[in-house]
């Protein structure tokens, strides 16, 4: 028989099915070794390790051909070390392989076990780096045991992407679909040994060509999951990642359909945000005119009044302006009627914090009635006149008029009486110049003993220290009882007992620039103080 039509031989010992592979390589040897044949036999030995084939077979020229390959233990323990770029040891894996295997079906094992793909995977075998095309034995992986490395590269170093992946996987499964239904193809009823001399040897099964390496695609690599995203594109397709800040687009580079209508569908929905934006603070604007038109803001929720207590409607309440605190109008209105100063704060307290803004003068307006409304304008003016060093308050029993003088004026006609005042003298004297009139004064406090006797008095109390001089109109005050805080009534000056001085600098409440100074830094203003606020 021809050598280039080679008989399917006959194997007792080993299914074809099982070794074909090899079989075939053997056939493909003794092919080339020899011309042609007449009778060859295949044998099998037993109880060895790595179970050697022979191929006898007897030449044209009578002499006898014996071939012998050592080869094919059909399961093999391969010992791989499996390492990467940011390994410092290698991970040991053992493996279940044919040396027939090339070191593509070895890739494909891998991928399909542990999901690397091929084109990741390096292996070096016996100190050489192992092409796809090779198999295990010409590495001579010949026994158990066998160590081998395979080096897993990183996916930008291989120029792997995620559509190459899914477009490989998905002609693998093809190919394996049409390769099962060669298999399982129904034959023509036949003898075993018709079948054997109409069809042909198997042939050595050939790995599909592998699709040309697509260009590396042009974009930005997400930090966060390595996807490569279009260039225009300002977080990452699949984690929503930020574009790296130091990336820029190229020059040249030329958007597709589907970038470009996604460019235009982000300018639209911006330009739809900037005008929502626009809106909304035209609504805004427009609220705060309307709620700026009241005198006295309304509250807009329920809530319970901190002072009484008592729930309070939405409506029935008021919003303070300045620190939004809301009460019910009742009890902001006796805030303001029991007031004693000029300014009436916002009266909420709790242990923590005491509210220091003050109701503005529409609020306390809208509050209060037109009679209380003008006691308490007259308050402050009391109070302003008092605070006033340059004031002066008609001398006229019961009259309100008072003024502020300068230095060059001395004399003073009240709006409100239209008597005349001296301001040197600090008194009415009609019909007399200041010297008959102080002179007239010191005549009558010598022969009023009373006036005398009180003077003596009140002098005594300043002395012995159970009365002082107020810091700011000298008026003579007194402490009954309790803590080291009072208050002078004709100026409303905050004074602390135990140093004799004005408990706040002159800024006011608060001012700690001048005063007593008491608990600055955590210390007391006078070691026997005792509260001074």
């Amino acid at each position: 028989m021809r050598s280039s039509l080679l008989p399917r031989p006959l194997i007792p010992e080993i299914k074809l099915r099982q070794c074909d592979i090899w079989m075939n390589f053997c056939l493909y040897m003794y092919r080339s070794v020899c011309s042609s044949t007449r009778r060859f036999t295949l044998q099998r030995s037993s109880g060895t390790s790595t179970t050697p084939v022979f191929i006898r077979d007897r030449l044209s020229n009578g002499k006898r051909l014996c071939l012998t390959f050592y080869h094919l233990q059909l399961n093999l323990r391969l010992r791989v070390g499996v390492e990467d770029a940011l390994s410092d040891v290698s991970i040991p894996i053992t493996m279940l392989v044919n040396p027939a295997m090339r070191i593509s079906e070895l890739k494909d094992k891998i991928n399909h076990d542990y999901g690397f793909h091929p084109s990741l995977q390096c292996w070096v075998i016996g100190k050489r780096i192992a092409k796809d095309a090779d198999t295990l034995f010409s590495h001579n992986v010949t026994e158990d045991n066998y160590q081998a490395y395979l080096f897993i590269r990183s996916a930008q170093a291989a120029n792997l992407s995620r559509e190459q992946q899914k477009q490989e996987e998905e002609d693998r499964r093809l190919g394996g679909i049409i390769e099962n239904i060669e298999t399982f193809s129904l034959q023509a009823r036949g003898t075993v040994e018709g079948a054997r001399r109409k069809h042909p040897p198997v042939p050595i099964k050939q790995n599909p060509p592998k699709p040309p390496v697509k260009p590396k695609p042009v974009g930005w690599s997400c930090p966060q999951c390595t996807y490569v995203n279009k260039p225009t594109r300002p977080g990452c397709e699949m984690c929503s990642t930020d574009r790296p800040t130091n990336y820029k687009v190229p020059d040249l580079y030329q958007p597709d359909e589907d970038e470009i209508l996604r460019l235009q569908q982000e300018e639209l929905a911006s330009l739809q945000y900037e005008q929502s934006i626009v809106e909304e603070r035209e609504k805004n604007f427009y609220n705060l005119l309307e709620i700026d038109s009241q005198n006295l803001v309304s509250n807009t929720e329920e809530l319970d009044c901190t002072i009484c207590f008592c729930p309070v409607m939405p409506g029935e309440g008021a919003t303070l302006r300045e620190c939004l605190h809301s009460f019910c109008r009742e009890c902001l209105k006796q805030t303001i009627v029991n007031c004693t100063d000029a300014e009436v704060q916002c009266p909420y307290r709790d242990d923590e914090y005491a509210c220091a803004y003050t109701l503005q003068d529409r609020e306390i307006k809208t509050l209060l009635s037109a009679e209380e409304y003008q006691k308490f304008e007259e308050l402050r003016l009391s109070i302003a006149e008092s605070r006033s060093e340059n004031s002066y308050h008609c001398k006229t029993p019961d009259c309100g008029g008072w003024c502020i003088f300068e230095d060059d004026v001395n004399e003073f006609i009240c709006d409100s009486c239209g008597e005349k005042n001296c301001l040197l003298c600090k008194a009415i004297h009609k019909d007399m110049n200041c010297k008959e009139y102080q002179d007239d004064l010191r005549i009558r406090a010598e022969n009023d003993t009373a006036a005398k006797k009180t003077t003596e008095m009140l002098e005594m109390l300043v002395t012995n220290g159970e009365a002082m001089y107020c810091p700011k109109c000298k008026v003579i005050v007194q402490k009954k009882d309790g803590c080291d805080w009072i208050c002078c009534l004709m100026c409303k000056t905050e004074i602390c007992w135990v140093t004799k001085q004005a408990r706040w600098g002159p800024l006011g409440n608060g001012d700690t620039s001048g005063g007593c100074r008491c608990r600055v830094n955590g210390v007391l203003c006078h070691p026997r103080c005792q509260n001074c606020h």
